[in-house]
């Protein structure tokens, strides 16, 4: 998925830097901004309001996985840059082996691994805690991911051996760096007890400092780090939820990288005000752009209704308003995962393309003739609340009144997934690209949030053929039948439409031209990184 850029087309952003209001407005926005910029010291711009948590088996927030991603390690991780089963590469675990049925995966672990602020050495122990922890806790947000182990042994403390319910070949990615496959440190967390998620102990580069509510978070060195002490002497990441006091900050480089808004235009004038012509990166993989319609909402459970909120979305809007870093799409998964189903494979009457009077005349059939009223809550972060508002209007076109309560960032998240807020949820979740992830975190029967063991299924949606042909394609060591019943599973989808795709959002991040990420960044190509933001490393500089 090669994006290049061209930002000699638009104009420049006239005035800023030189208007004293727009400076005046920035510092009163943030005021840790005003600062100087440090040798070894790097400033991070997070589009958010304050932490929510950093507890990886927690933690979904864009702000907080960008933290928790210099923190932590994962058994085994994506080569920076890269993410794919064929780009993971050893990090707490040495060396690994797979038993020919899939089911068994044996893990020799580094030596003298030490956790952050002398909570001794990483062993066996912490991973078994870690992956039950994350396995078996109301609060973990990725139970059913790891759903599928059924034991873990330690036959010493540098050894791990994992049994699988089901066979599974690329288990692997499950235990990457990644989320629920960060390992916690056992002895810390019962220390620490409630508070280890706003004071997080990891084996990572760099080590939790300081937070400062609705102001910033620090990281610094890791001297102990098994990779080498860090080039860089400390990270701090400043939340600037308005975008133009992140864009000013930026632009008078207060802040090195920042993560940019989803608009062409809005990064065609940062890089045009900026001196030093800054490089824009598209990080991904994609994240899907869902609708979930919670089905105990009524009418929601009406399908005609679905059908109809489905015929009424114009993913053209979204492509003028996003520019080149939105990618429409009709089936459920990204075009680039693994085993999505392509256009030219699904059915016409499942495309569901944008008919307003085919979505009135379901309206009417389900005996909403004149309409209808729906309520919803909405995170106030840019991409969010711009996919939502844009939704909005194309609903009232068909009749469909939508009122959109917004909420700061952390508090919408808590809304939808511990309080079941939400009569539509739009959804941005980028996962390791194969369908398997996004399906079993969604859709699947256990993923219901209704459920004890549902965290993100917001549709509330049970199918059991839809189970029964995911457990097929995991249960397959065949690349090819894996991805044939996968795509089964997308079909059913369609068919259900508890959710309504409308395509896939790049993360855009724009770095100083003096950053030094530690690796190669081919300009113009899609930067592959899972946590919303570049993963730094003990070879990160300014």
């Amino acid at each position: 998925m090669n994006r290049s850029w061209n930002f000699n087309r638009r104009s420049v952003l006239k005035g800023l830097g030189t208007s004293g209001a727009l400076v005046a407005f920035a510092n009163v926005m943030n005021p840790t901004l005003a600062f100087a910029r440090q040798s070894g010291v790097l400033h991070v711009g997070l589009d958010g309001r304050d932490m929510g948590t950093l507890h990886p088996h927690v933690a979904t927030a864009a702000q907080d996985t960008a933290v928790i991603s210099s923190i932590f390690n994962g058994l085994v991780r994506y080569v920076p840059g890269k993410v794919s089963v064929e780009a993971i590469e050893p990090d707490l675990a040495e060396s690994w082996t797979v038993s020919d049925d899939f089911k068994q995966y044996s893990f020799k672990l580094r030596h003298g691994v030490k956790w952050h602020k002398g909570y001794g050495e990483f062993t066996s122990e912490d991973v078994k805690f870690s992956l039950l922890n994350v396995r078996d806790s109301v609060q973990s947000t990725f139970r059913p991911i790891f759903s599928n182990i059924e034991r873990i042994d330690t036959p010493d403390k540098y050894e791990v051996v994992i049994a699988l319910k089901t066979p599974d070949p690329v288990f692997i990615a499950v235990v990457s760096g990644w989320q629920g496959g960060y390992v916690i440190c056992k002895k810390a967390v019962e220390v620490l007890g409630d508070t280890y998620k706003n004071q997080p102990v990891g084996t990572g580069p760099f080590q939790f400092e300081e937070f400062r509510p609705k102001e910033r978070v620090s990281l610094v060195a890791n001297p102990d780090y098994y990779g080498g002490t860090p080039k860089l002497k400390r990270i701090i990441y400043s939340y600037i939820p308005d975008q133009t006091a992140r864009r000013y900050a930026f632009v008078q480089q207060e802040i090195d990288i920042m993560k940019g808004a989803a608009n062409e235009d809005w990064l065609s004038e940062v890089v045009n005000a900026s001196k030093d012509k800054p490089l824009v990166d598209l990080l991904g993989p994609g994240r899907n752009v869902v609708i979930h319609l919670k089905r105990s909402v009524p009418p929601l459970d009406n399908l005609k209704i679905r059908l109809a909120i489905a015929h009424a979305i114009n993913r053209e809007d979204y492509q003028r308003f996003f520019g080149r870093v939105f990618e429409p799409n009709f089936g459920p998964i990204p075009l680039e995962y693994f085993g999505a189903i392509e256009p030219n494979e699904i059915p016409q009457n499942l495309l569901y393309k944008h008919d307003p009077d085919r979505a009135r005349q379901l309206l009417a059939e389900a005996g909403f003739k004149d309409g209808l009223k729906l309520e919803t809550v909405v995170s106030e972060r840019g991409d969010y609340l711009g996919l939502a508002q844009i939704g909005k209007q194309q609903l009232s076109k068909v009749g469909i009144d939508l009122k959109l309560n917004v909420l700061d960032n952390a508090s919408w998240v808590a809304a939808i997934i511990k309080e079941k807020k939400g009569s539509l949820v739009w959804s941005t979740a980028a996962r390791y690209p194969s369908a398997e992830t996004l399906i079993r975190e969604f859709w699947i029967c256990a993923a219901d949030v209704t459920k004890p063991t549902g965290v993100q299924g917001f549709a509330e949606y049970c199918n059991a053929k839809l189970d029964t042909a995911y457990q097929t394609a995991i249960a397959a060591a065949d690349p090819k039948e894996r991805a044939k019943y996968f795509k089964q599973v997308q079909t059913i989808l369609l068919e259900d439409m508890p959710s309504v795709t409308l395509g896939s959002l790049a993360t855009p991040v724009l770095r100083q031209s003096y950053v030094d990420l530690g690796y190669q960044v081919k300009e113009g190509t899609t930067v592959l990184s899972l946590p919303y933001m570049y993963y730094f490393t003990e070879k990160t500089n300014v």
